[in-house]
Parts: structure tokens; sequence; C-alpha cells
């Protein structure tokens, strides 16, 4: 009887030693170089909330998907880690970038997906942008494949503050380890995306050989050694367009040879649209 009761009280002792880390963890600071086990549980929770809410928008209102919309779906765990991820300064996390608005977005222009590459097929999905910054794309794009026989796509373009938090719990998760440092060098927390500019509207190019600098092992290097490149780095200021990050650039974010920011006087005015539900 009394190894019974032993047997009883040490697993009692062990549900509550147990809940009580649980506790301490979920309640303690965020670990800005690896989540606790306890705040990754409830990022992959919150991740997978936010995959079903973007699977049941069709592929337009994906890229464009409300920031409330997906927070709403979280429960109150989930939300708790998550907004405390999302309220660190991303200062802290060596990103210098400065913050864009948020809110209403000028009217947006549609690029449907594209399948690019020969060996292996790449798909860029359907992208946006405004309406005076695909403008000055396309005639750059044209400029480029008058004189080089090809031109740069658009991989991606114009991000909602939605789809950006989206995007950020994603490499987190599944490219970062869990470390907010390395994943602030490769995709920006919301509102401090060039992406999610409505001015100033960020195009990541890929090639049409399936070249982004990113995907299936591939580095910055590769987009480097592009032609295309070169004649980007020779001609896109005539366009309005200019690289964000070179190499050992002032905001703390990795080197993107294929990130180009749009940069001029906006001429016409449109008006404004909402991001989409």
């Amino acid at each position: 009887m009394n190894k019974f009761r032993w047997v009883i009280f040490s697993a009692v002792l062990l549900i509550i030693t147990l809940f009580s880390t649980g506790i301490y963890l979920f309640y303690s600071e965020i670990d800005k170089e690896e989540l606790n086990f306890v705040h990754k549980y409830f990022v992959n929770s919150a991740f997978n909330k936010f995959e079903e809410r973007i699977s049941n928008l069709t592929p337009d209102a994906a890229v464009i998907v409300n920031y409330d919309s997906l927070f709403n779906s979280l429960n109150y765990f989930e939300l708790k880690i998550v907004g405390k991820i999302f309220t660190i300064n991303p200062a802290e996390l060596g990103f210098k970038g400065k913050k864009y608005p948020t809110g209403g977005i000028v009217t947006l222009h549609k690029i449907e997906n594209r399948v690019l590459g020969s060996a292996k097929k790449i798909e860029t999905g359907i992208n946006y942008l405004p309406v005076h910054i695909f403008r000055d794309y396309e005639r750059m794009a044209n400029a480029m494949e008058k004189e080089l026989g090809k031109r740069l796509y658009i991989d991606s373009g114009y991000r909602s503050p939605g789809r950006q938090a989206y995007l950020f719990l994603k490499y987190l998760i599944n490219s970062n380890d869990y470390s907010l440092i390395e994943n602030a060098k490769w995709i920006a927390m919301p509102g401090y995306s060039e992406h999610g500019s409505s001015t100033t509207t960020a195009i990541d190019f890929i090639s049409e050989s399936g070249i982004n600098g990113f995907t299936d092992n591939q580095t910055a290097k590769d987009f480097e050694s592009l032609q295309e490149f070169q004649w980007l780095t020779e001609n896109a200021s005539v366009f309005n367009f200019f690289m964000s990050y070179p190499p050992n650039n002032k905001d703390g974010v990795a080197y993107e040879p294929w990130h180009w920011h749009w940069e001029g006087e906006i001429k016409n005015s449109y008006p404004t649209i909402s991001e989409a539900n």
C-alpha cells in the first residue's frame, strides 16, 4: 500500500512540476535566439490556423489577406505568444530599417501566375503591384528584353500586413530554427517590409530560367551571376528601381540582389482600397 501511495504521489508531483514549468515558460520573456518549446508549440499552432484561414481564400485574396482576420482565428494562448513576438522592436533583432504605414493601399494591378524554369518548374503565384510601380516595371522589363532578349519576372510584389505576418511565421518555423534574430535577416516583421509599402513597394525578381537567389538551395551569387542582374545595376535607376539590400547594408538585412524597391514621383492620384478579408 505504501508503495502504491508513493507511486501516486510521485505521479501527481510530476504533473504539478510539468504544469508549473509550462506556465513559467509560457509567461517568460521571448528568447530571441531560439524560442523555448512552449512558445514553439503555440507559434506552430498559430501558423497552422493562419494556413487554414488562407487556404479558404481565393489565390487572389490570399496575397492581400487582412491582418485582423488572421489574428481573430487564434485562441488566447496563441494570440498571447504571437502578439508578444510582433510587439518586439525589430531593432532588438538587428533590423535597422524603417517602419512603413499600414492600412489603405493604392489601386493594385494583378499579375498572373507564371511557370518558369527548365529542369525544375517554379511558379511565381499571383502577385500585385501598385499601378504606378507596375507601369515602370513594364517599361523596364520591355527595355531589358529588347536589349538582352530576356526579362525578369515578379516573384513577389505587394504584400498586405496579414501576408507578411504569415510569411514571418512560416520562415521562422521552416527555415530559421525558431530564431527571431536569424529570421529578421531574411524577412521583415509586418509594417517593416518594403513589400508592404503602398508607394515604394519592392519587387523580388526571378529569371525565365527560375533563378531567384533563394529557392531550392540557390544563393545570392546565383542571382548575381545573371546577365539580367548586371543589366539592372546599370539601368534600373532610369526606371526608378533601386537595390535595397546590397552587401553589408545599413539595415542589417542579408544581401538580396533580387530585391529592388521603387522610388520616384507619383504623378497620378489613385483611389485607395482595403485589404481582402
